[in-house]
């Protein structure tokens, strides 16, 4: 049993905690985290979804995941790129991009600068079946065909991206 933590539409804890697979009502959210992980070389390390996934099945993303009760998203992100590719990152690494609600979500995007050797990562095969990097315009192209994962402000957040890369 997975108990998350459950927040209000100002992004604070409520007191209340469900079970993973309860439905939340109207008002209330969970914390997720979106990790990018960009290289030396300005490439974004993106992941394909095992195809054993319920939702997006073989899709590209970023490594992205829902908190656990008791836990903030970054520790949450630390423990996902942990748990999904086997990078150990430290929260000192971590520079928090923007906040993100949608419908009973509400994620926080970090950034991390780090070169990372593709063949040392561990996979968690239920979660990852592949990883690779790619430069910021594959990542555009890969959106534009659909093989990556695309939301609304997926485009703001690039920029954003793009920004702090260009700072290092």
């Amino acid at each position: 049993m997975e108990l998350r933590d459950i927040y209000n539409n100002k992004g604070y804890k409520t007191g209340v905690r469900k079970e993973r697979s309860e439905k939340l009502e109207d008002g209330e959210y969970y914390l997720a985290t979106e990790v990018w992980i960009i290289n030396n070389s300005s490439k974004i390390l993106i992941q394909q979804r095992s195809s054993n996934k319920d939702v997006l099945p073989n899709m590209w993303g970023l490594t992205t995941g829902c908190m656990v009760s008791g836990e903030n998203t970054a520790e949450g992100a630390l423990r996902e790129v942990k748990e999904e590719i086997g990078l150990s990152i430290e929260k000192d690494e971590l520079n928090f991009i923007r906040r993100i609600f949608r419908e009973n979500s509400i994620w926080d995007i970090y950034f991390v600068y780090k070169n990372v050797e593709l063949s040392k990562l561990i996979l968690q095969k239920e979660e990852v079946s592949n990883v690779k990097f790619v430069s910021i315009e594959e990542f555009n192209n890969m959106l534009l065909s659909g093989e990556l994962f695309e939301y609304p402000e997926i485009y703001d957040i690039l920029s954003l991206i793009n920004d702090k890369v260009s700072e290092y």
